[in-house]
């Protein structure tokens, strides 16, 4: 793709040409990725929504955590049962 432009209002504001929202299938309203590289100001569109839970199921699984409902109980009682004896003293 060939270099386009664009002209930054008063308001710091920037129309992204059509062919630059085509091609990333960017739409009104859709946010934006914004970074800085060096002296560039990179624009990309974020992944959607789909993609994010597969690439979080895809860890869960990889973990053995996909499918299970952790609670706060059971790292607490995971905690005491390492720290205190059946009396509720602290371990040596």
């Amino acid at each position: 793709m060939s270099a386009m432009y664009a002209t930054i209002t008063s308001k710091g504001q920037i129309t992204l040409p059509v062919a630059a929202r085509r091609a990333l299938g960017l739409h009104e309203g859709q946010k934006l990725g914004i970074r800085i590289e060096g002296t560039t100001l990179v624009i990309d569109a974020p992944p959607d929504i789909e993609s994010l839970r597969q690439r979080a199921r895809a860890e869960a699984e990889a973990h053995g955590t996909w499918g299970t409902v952790p609670t706060a109980n059971e790292g607490w009682v995971a905690h005491v049962d390492e720290r205190y004896d059946e009396r509720g003293r602290a371990k040596p």
